[in-house]
């Protein structure tokens, strides 16, 4: 994309202040650089560089800012091993897939000699991952840790655990629907990452997530929506049925229940807090200021931050675990004891940071908030100096990254610190304004919503405490347990929601998973998944003290249509299977129950449809009835299925051609000589049908088509009934009139339509010669 382009498309007059030398030198410079990025993203940084360098009326910052920029875009787009405009659609994006998946595959056969050779399982693994780590994808892998030596002393071979994980993974990469769904991740995240750098995240423009993000998301949410409404849970066992959409509604994927069950939750590691003598703080973590692509200056406007380094927002979530990961092991070496909630949070350019609500005993409470503290500032502590000349004595460096506030009671409950954040980050409930997103509680939730799904980050973890999920299968239980008081105190207290004694029957906030008295209780499927693995479901909770299991799922439950929108059989259908009772010899069907013959059953008057039943399905069924055919096995004829039958001892395949029954004695693809399905006679005959049938439909199509460009019908109205192949011709037929057309319109009036048609295209050294 040439400058002339650039500044059409940008909308710039270049010429208006880029008047000097200099400044003409710099937007031949700029035009240059950001030539070779996908046109959208050239456009709009071109735009806003133009616009830094008139309102900076300097070149050198705004210079700066378009080449570390351009810099990071240009990584983002040779992170892929193929054009990126290759991946830029779903069709595309699903050749990828197939290509690659093919490429692990070939890998996997060139290797083993297609299963006639045995390699090592780890060597075989690293092969076949070699395409996939072009892309930086990688399926889930075991832990190779002393392989080698396990494997020499056979104890792969006694426990197959390890050759079952990697057979799972070499299963992924040769799959193209695993391909495929990590690259719809992968261009979903770099045009995500495209859209933070060139500033179209950010307050004032589209705050946590893109518009086109935001669109996509509210896209799957009206899809889900509709299947939702459109599917029914059906137990046929137990002879219950509910819509699929009251089923999610009951359950914590509905918003209100989510945000009510985290407000118990709260509230009883509070309660628990206050009764055993625990004091909570409120802390800010954030990242530091090279995660961040645009920030908020004091009177509101945003604008680029100069020391960004082009990290996304899950790379900065991964930065921010990775800190509390050490937090966590200090705190576990000092015997701290921790519990509490953390919330992520989106600034307004997409960057997460974390809220957190921890209880400590009150002698160690100093000695946790240094030890987070000392990790939060770990990195960049420059960043956190006072400018020059302004230091003071009350100079407190951490408190951009991290901040803290101790919960007072008499001011005010822990909860109700955090209660914000959790609505803020849901639902929006009785949020009046998003100040950081400058908008309404209600809008920055939803976008919120959908920049956390766009990146996959967890908005809210517990801390310390008991399993939930133990907490949401004794909540299913609705009768008391008489034989296990352990298991009847929790259910009762879950029941409840009083999260307190839930912890407390539990063995109280600290006590180890594996020793809790309820455990989860699972059951191995009888069916593997797709890639050959084991998969376990939680059948319910089982006492850890007697090894009782109870159940808290029926089993048997299917996700189906409503009876009513089952499928219907056409008119057509239905007046196939008539002509095919009407066709049957009768004596040979009556038994001694047949119902008397009279108009109420005559074939003739109850064939009640729209249409005749056509002569080729008269002929179909009378033929079929000789080779011994019932009307199903006739509906999967004309479906396209091939049916194999033994007569006298020997197969027969029966198939549909061009609407002709033809009987071979040998299969299809069949190795042994020539096969009747590859008859080079039927074959011409058959083409010549095919294009017959093909020039008929388009003379059709295009007297249509002029219908349509005459103004005697509409577009809409002419292909709704239309199947997508016989619609793709039609608006080819159209396209070729219209132009046509056009050409017609603007033709000189002694040029005759065939010489226009037939030159159209051709290269003449006078222009003028027909226009």
């Amino acid at each position: 994309m040439n400058l002339e382009d650039l500044t059409r498309k940008a909308g710039v007059d270049a010429s208006a202040f880029f008047t000097t030398y200099h400044a003409k030198a710099d937007l031949a410079w700029s035009a240059k650089l950001v030539a070779d990025l996908p046109e959208h993203v050239a456009v709009t940084l071109f735009g806003q560089y133009c616009y830094k360098r008139r309102a900076l009326n300097t070149g050198r910052s705004a210079n700066i800012w378009l080449r570390k920029r351009v810099e990071t875009l240009t990584a983002m787009v040779n992170q892929f091993p193929i054009p990126v405009f290759n991946i830029n659609t779903e069709d595309r994006r699903q050749a990828i897939a197939t290509e690659w998946a093919d490429r692990c595959t070939g890998v996997l056969n060139n290797m083993t000699e297609f299963g006639d050779k045995q390699i090592d399982a780890l060597e075989l693994l690293l092969a076949i991952k070699e395409p996939a780590d072009q892309w930086g994808f990688c399926p889930a892998l075991p832990d190779f840790n002393g392989y080698n030596e396990k494997k020499g002393s056979g104890v792969f071979d006694e426990h197959p655990a390890m050759y079952n994980l990697i057979a799972g993974a070499i299963a992924r990469l040769t799959d193209e629907n695993w391909w495929l769904r990590k690259l719809n991740k992968a261009y979903l995240h770099y045009e995500e990452h495209t859209a933070i750098v060139v500033g179209k995240v950010r307050s004032g423009v589209s705050p946590y997530v893109s518009n086109h993000a935001f669109k996509q998301w509210k896209q799957r949410k009206n899809a889900a929506r509709l299947w939702l409404n459109e599917m029914q849970v059906v137990n046929d066992e137990h002879g219950l049925t509910l819509t699929l959409a009251d089923a999610v509604a009951a359950s914590v994927a509905n918003p209100e229940v989510r945000r009510a069950e985290l407000m118990v939750r709260m509230r009883g590691f509070e309660d628990l807090a206050i009764e055993q003598g625990y004091v909570g703080e409120f802390y800010t973590w954030t990242a530091p200021s090279r995660f961040h692509s645009y920030k908020k200056s004091l009177k509101g406007p945003s604008y680029s931050n100069k020391k960004y380094d082009g990290a996304t927002p899950k790379q900065t979530q991964a930065y921010l675990c990775q800190q509390w990961a050490k937090c966590r092991s200090k705190m576990a070496r000092e015997n701290i004891e921790v519990f509490g909630f953390r919330v992520v949070e989106a600034h307004h350019d997409g960057t997460p940071h974390w809220h957190l609500l921890l209880f400590f005993k009150p002698e160690q409470l100093r000695l946790a908030r240094s030890i987070m503290r000392s990790y939060a500032l770990q990195h960049d502590k420059h960043d956190l100096a006072p400018a020059k000349g302004k230091k003071s004595l009350r100079h407190q460096g951490y408190k951009p990254r991290f901040d803290f506030k101790t919960i007072d009671p008499a001011k005010g409950s822990a909860t109700g610190y955090i209660a914000k954040y959790i609505a803020k980050n849901i639902d929006g409930h009785m949020v009046d304004d998003d100040h950081e997103a400058e908008t309404s509680g209600k809008h920055g939730a939803q976008n919120v919503a959908a920049w956390s799904s766009t990146w996959g980050i967890r908005q809210f973890q517990q801390i310390g405490g008991p399993s939930v999920t133990v907490w949401r299968e004794l909540r299913r239980l609705r009768e008391a347990i008489d034989f296990d008081d352990v298991v009847e105190r929790a259910r009762n207290a879950a029941d409840s929601s009083n999260w307190q004694r839930y912890v407390e029957a539990m063995g109280g906030t600290f006590c180890p998973r594996i020793d809790r008295p309820v455990q989860l209780a699972k059951a191995i499927q009888d069916k593997t998944n797709v890639y050959g693995e084991e998969v376990s479901k939680i059948m319910g909770v089982m006492s850890q003290e007697n090894h009782t299991t109870i159940n808290t799922r029926l089993e048997g439950w299917e996700i189906r249509k409503p009876q009513a929108d089952v499928y219907v059989p056409s008119a057509d259908e239905r007046a196939f299977d008539l002509a095919f009772d009407c066709a049957v010899d009768f004596d040979s069907k009556r038994r001694d129950s047949a119902a008397p013959w009279s108009s109420d059953n005559n074939c003739t008057d109850s064939i009640k449809t729209n249409k005749k039943i056509a002569k080729g399905d008269q002929l179909l069924i009378i033929e079929g009835k000789k080779l011994g055919l019932d009307n199903h096995d006739l509906k999967r004829l004309r479906a396209g299925s091939i049916i194999n039958s033994v007569v006298n001892g020997h197969d027969q395949y029966i198939y549909i051609r061009q609407g002709m029954l033809l009987v071979s004695r040998r299969p299809p693809n069949s190795q042994h000589g020539h096969s009747d399905f590859d008859d080079p006679a039927l074959n011409s005959q058959f083409d010549a049908f095919t294009r017959a049938s093909i020039n008929a439909n388009k003379q059709v199509l295009r007297q249509q088509a002029w219908r349509v460009v005459d103004g005697l019908t509409y577009v809409d109205q002419w292909l709704q009934d239309m199947s997508p192949d016989m619609a793709k011709q039609a608006l080819e037929q159209l396209a070729d009139i219209v132009e046509l057309h056009k050409r017609e319109k603007y033709a000189a009036p002694f040029v005759y339509q065939e010489q226009e048609v037939s030159t159209a295209f051709d290269e003449t050294e006078d222009d003028h010669a027909y226009f």
